[in-house]
């Protein structure tokens, strides 16, 4: 048996009772001590913080740990589903990126795992930087990632397997080596997962995503009223370099605060 799904919020809902098992090679430990660094280095040592496109909360379980009061939320009510089994105190909202409503003022507004990835074009992309100004504290931090140009033109162009939990894992990109900025990428994921009987249950998810140039994200933070302070490579242990460079690292961090002037209401 198996179910197909490319819709873009019902992917995740598809989805969601995988994500762990696919992810679980990925250090969430390591990435959040990175983090860490970077909020220190801008003053933030604690507080709140609102995770975006949280999925089922392996963001966020670190910061958590690390005393800050986490409220996540998710267009996926499934994978809202499994962040609120992971860590049950935590304040939950289902919403879109896009449209986001005023949920507070938070010392820390992050978007990670390529969430943004997904968001079709500028305009897209400007409407959650905008909705992320509206829920920053007047000194807080933005931090989000996003996929580089090498990841389009490598991971999103190859073929891969895993198994995880008796799950297996296929990946199939349809990308381009000479992957050019601003393209549009797409991959399959089919989770073939145990059933009863020796049988599999096969669900296979399209993730469509498109690279967003460093220049023209810059320009965008600007246009909500961010500002932005800088940009890392991601190296494959989750360590951070600077400069970033889009055919050297796989995924880029950014670093934004409320534009000099701004005013938190």
């Amino acid at each position: 048996m198996g179910a197909t799904v490319a819709d873009e919020r019902s992917v995740y809902d598809a989805f969601a009772p995988y994500y762990d098992a696919f992810t679980a090679a990925s250090d969430y430990g390591a990435w959040t001590r990175e983090l860490l660094g970077v909020a220190e280095r801008h003053g933030i040592r604690g507080g709140t913080v609102l995770d975006l496109a949280c999925g089922t909360g392996k963001s966020f379980v670190g910061l958590l740990e690390h005393g800050f009061r986490v409220t996540g939320c998710d267009s996926s009510g499934a994978m809202l589903a499994e962040a609120a089994r992971r860590a049950p105190a935590t304040t939950l909202i289902k919403a879109d990126v896009r449209s986001l409503p005023e949920l507070g003022r938070f010392d820390l507004v992050t978007c990670f795992d390529d969430s943004l990835n997904y968001l079709p074009d500028d305009a897209a992309l400007a409407a959650a930087f905008a909705g992320i100004e509206l829920n920053l504290d007047t000194h807080g931090l933005v931090l989000f990632d996003l996929n580089s140009l090498l990841a389009y033109r490598t991971t999103f162009a190859s073929h891969a397997f895993s198994e995880r939990d008796g799950i297996v894992f296929a990946w199939q990109g349809s990308s381009a080596p000479d992957a050019a900025p601003g393209s549009r990428a797409e991959a399959t994921i089919d989770a073939f997962a145990p059933e009863p009987g020796g049988l599999y249950r096969r669900v296979t998810t399209c993730h469509v995503q498109r690279h967003f140039p460093r220049e023209r994200v810059v320009e965008l933070l600007a246009g909500a009223g961010l500002e932005s302070l800088g940009v890392f490579g991601v190296r494959d242990d989750c360590s951070l370099v600077e400069p970033a460079v889009e055919t050297e690292h796989l995924k880029l961090l950014y670093t934004a605060r409320r534009a000099k002037g701004g005013d938190a209401g």
